[in-house]
């Protein structure tokens, strides 16, 4: 098609329920347009200019997209399932409940200023080059963590019928609405370890640590969502507390390793705790919690005091305990702290 056919098709600077699927598209201007129920299933689109258009319902599956632009564009329900994007611009776009499902993205691929909401990236392939950032995520969160929205999400496109929207073979999919529904924490879950690998792979290792702890939220959710389906076995149900219960351990004390103030919390209330333990005991004679405070702090950083030699085995044993998790605490705080400087 060129671009004097093009021109017989917009009316009223919009094109709606038309269809250029299996076609190769090059040099057309769809800038400053309004496309509504329009298809580019299967086909080839090279430089194409889409700046400033608004994309309601169109559908890009299985699509090839080559250095084309849309730069302040508005997708709203827009099918970019199996498509191939290569060297494109996304910059200061607004994508909103998108379908990017097994969506390939290669080479320089630009979303500088673009806002993302209610959108799935899920088996999304961002190849190296992909500029996208955790600050595009609206909320910074993905459809899956809302269950509200995601529900209209997988409502909206069941509207459109699992199988009028055919997967890459043409045929009818295999999808259940509520099977989905109850599958978004693994989602979630895969979608922030794949984004983690990408920000690791390309050195923004900010954006990479914040995936990472994302990730190991969703796969607490995922575990407790296991732990409570009747179909899971008990031993298994005993083997995925332990993992749900470490891993919400791991969060609390030290937000995963990426936390300073969790780090600090926990350090200042094991700190108190044990100066409790050491003015309630009966065994050595503390009448100032102040004193308290400075032998479980001198414990920290493994200083014997004097008032605690001739204690009982018991709080001897406890001054141990106390010091080992004082240098435990330490070396997780230096690696957190390290962390931190690294990625500033």
């Amino acid at each position: 098609m060129n671009s004097m056919k093009l021109k017989k098709i917009i009316k009223n600077n919009e094109i709606k329920n038309f269809d250029f699927s299996n076609k190769e598209l090059k040099d057309l201007d769809f800038s400053n347009l309004k496309l509504t129920n329009v298809l580019f299933e299967n086909s080839k689109l090279e430089k194409c200019n889409f700046d400033n258009t608004i994309l309601n319902s169109c559908s890009f599956k299985n699509a090839e997209l080559k250095k084309c632009r849309f730069r302040k564009a508005k997708f709203a329900w827009t099918d970019l399932r199996y498509a191939e994007i290569e060297s494109t611009t996304f910059e200061d776009s607004r994508i909103n409940y998108c379908d990017f499902y097994r969506t390939v993205f290669s080479k320089t691929i630009i979303f500088r200023k673009s806002r993302i909401a209610n959108t799935s990236f899920y088996y999304t392939q961002f190849n190296d080059g992909v500029t996208i950032k955790k600050d595009n995520l609206v909320n910074s969160k993905i459809v899956q963590e809302h269950k509200e929205k995601y529900k209209i999400f997988l409502t909206q496109w069941a509207k459109n019928g699992p199988g009028l929207r055919k997967n890459d073979q043409d045929t009818i999919s295999d999808w259940n609405i509520k099977k989905s529904l109850n599958a978004r924490w693994p989602d979630a879950e895969d979608i922030y370890k794949n984004l983690n690998g990408l920000w690791t792979s390309n050195g923004n290792l900010s954006d990479a640590n914040w995936a990472f702890v994302k990730g190991k939220k969703m796969e607490r959710k995922r575990l407790i969502k296991e732990i409570k389906n009747k179909e899971t076995d008990f031993s298994a149900k005993i083997k995925k507390s332990l993992t749900a219960g470490w891993n919400f351990t791991k969060d609390v004390l030290f937000g995963y390793g990426e936390s300073i103030k969790k780090m600090m919390l926990t350090y200042i209330i094991t700190v108190f705790l044990f100066a409790y333990i050491y003015y309630a005991s009966q065994s050595i004679s503390i009448t100032d919690y102040t004193l308290a405070l400075k032998i479980s702090l001198k414990n920290m950083v493994a200083i014997s005091s004097e008032e605690t030699l001739k204690a009982s085995p018991f709080l001897d044993f406890l001054n141990m305990v106390q010091t080992t998790i004082g240098i435990l605490i330490t070396g997780i705080f230096g690696f957190i702290l390290g962390n931190k400087i690294r990625n500033q």
